[in-house]
């Protein structure tokens, strides 16, 4: 079955599987960007170059990622991905992989830079932040969200070096997915949402009226930390190699984006990404985020001096 096209980072997706997470393309006649079937995946790629437990990567860099019990994934040129879903499979799992590791997979195949972030509109600029699961990335930006800051992407923030002005943030998914206890702080009944896996009490919050769906050129990157005691709390500026380090971590699935065939390494275009964004900064805050209004009104007061 053939699905309404889709929106993701500017492309039309056509999809035999249903995307609920992603808004209706309503852009022109184009051919489709990226297309996603189900289809049988090879258990094995006949000239891989590596392969693990999870992931295969060929040759050309054609990436095959599969999770038991889950789903199995074929990812191809940047414009085709796989997908074939295990028996029993639940449909949001599989989309929670999808827009996982699987859509950083494929942005590196298309030469952009996927950072584990997520990332908010503060005037005409887009502001990301990165950070380890569990420093509050998704949680701040649900935050600025409250305060009526458009967000343009969750977890998985996609930097285009290519384009005029750039680094540019292509926006991703109308959803943030945040755990049962931030939903609760801001008073958010989770009866009525999706939970992102059976297991977990994590759940995909629709945005669609806080979502800004147009490329914004990339202002600042937060590195978030979380510390047990305030007096550690503190805000670094980041420059030099610091800056290039900091963000080589923080490439989504650094490990195995890095052994993909392509044009720049991860390394490289993290590099480059480093030494063009004027603004880095290493963000270590409470671990109650009970500072969160005073980084919020921080971080506002910053973009607009700049």
């Amino acid at each position: 079955m053939m699905f309404s096209d889709r929106l993701l980072c500017g492309w039309r997706v056509c999809s035999d599987l249903p995307l609920p997470d992603l808004l209706p393309w309503n852009g022109d006649h184009r051919a489709p960007d990226l297309h996603i079937r189900l289809a049988k995946v090879p258990e094995v790629l006949a000239d891989a170059v590596q392969a693990g437990p999870l992931l295969q990567i060929a040759n050309d860099g054609t990436c095959r990622f599969a999770l038991p019990q889950v789903a199995a994934y074929l990812v191809r040129q940047g414009r085709e991905i796989l997908v074939q879903p295990a028996p029993g499979a639940v449909d949001t799992a599989v989309r929670t992989f999808l827009f996982g590791t699987v859509f950083g997979l494929l942005a590196h195949q298309r030469g952009l830079v996927p950072l584990h972030a997520s990332s908010v509109r503060i005037g005409d600029t887009a502001v990301a932040f990165t950070g380890r699961s569990g420093t509050g990335k998704s949680t701040l930006a649900a935050a600025f969200l409250h305060h009526g800051y458009d967000v343009l992407a969750d977890d998985v923030t996609v930097v285009d070096m290519t384009r005029p002005g750039c680094p540019v943030v292509l926006p991703t998914f109308p959803r943030l997915k945040l755990w049962q206890d931030a939903l609760a702080v801001l008073e958010i009944d989770t009866a009525r949402l999706e939970a992102v896996r059976p297991e977990l009490q994590k759940f995909a919050l629709p945005i669609e009226q806080g979502f800004h769906s147009a490329p914004l050129p990339l202002a600042a990157v937060y590195h978030l930390e979380t510390v047990l005691d305030p007096r550690h709390a503190a805000l670094e500026r980041l420059c030099g190699l610091k800056a290039v380090m900091a963000l080589q971590g923080q490439v989504y699935r650094m490990t195995m984006l890095s052994r993909i065939s392509a044009p720049a390494t991860a390394h490289v275009a993290a590099t480059q990404l480093a030494t063009r964004l004027g603004a880095h900064w290493r963000l270590a805050r409470c671990h109650d985020h009970g500072d969160t209004e005073a980084i919020i009104a921080g971080i506002v007061a910053r973009q607009v001096a700049s």
